[in-house]
């Protein structure tokens, strides 16, 4: 296994934790103001209706995210898309958290300021190194 491997395992299992944050949120946990910029509405901290079901795709997404980075890595193989397929997503993926992280660091709510932003920073430069390798 190679050290970049490794560490989109690593990358993987962050994403996993972030996803596991979201189906909570969707579940009632009562964080809500520490996610979508603080922005979503909530009720005594659990995320009205509409964004529980926004958090429980988004964790379902984070759940693909995290499959295309280990197929790209070929920890993997998925059999729904191709080398190609897979390449562009990875690219898509790292702009998404270059994006999200930004995001997260501007964020009012320190959970997503220095849990979230570090995670997704993290995440963003081993999937540029990712995006970056050979193996496609």
């Amino acid at each position: 296994m190679t050290l970049l491997q490794l560490a989109v395992i690593g990358a993987a299992a962050l994403i996993s934790g972030v996803a596991l944050f979201q189906a909570a949120l969707a579940l009632g946990l009562p964080l809500g103001e520490a996610t979508f910029g603080g922005r979503a509405p909530t009720r005594d901290g659990v995320l009205t209706p509409t964004f529980r079901v926004i958090a429980a795709i988004s964790g379902l997404a984070l759940i693909l995210f995290a499959s295309v980075f280990l197929a790209r890595a070929d920890v993997i193989s998925i059999g729904f898309s191709g080398d190609r397929f897979v390449y562009w997503a990875t690219w898509v993926i790292v702009g998404f958290l270059i994006l999200n992280t930004i995001g997260n660091l501007a964020a009012p709510h320190p959970v997503e300021r220095w849990v979230m932003g570090p995670i997704t920073l993290t995440v963003a430069v081993i999937g540029i190194f990712l995006a970056l390798s050979a193996s496609a």
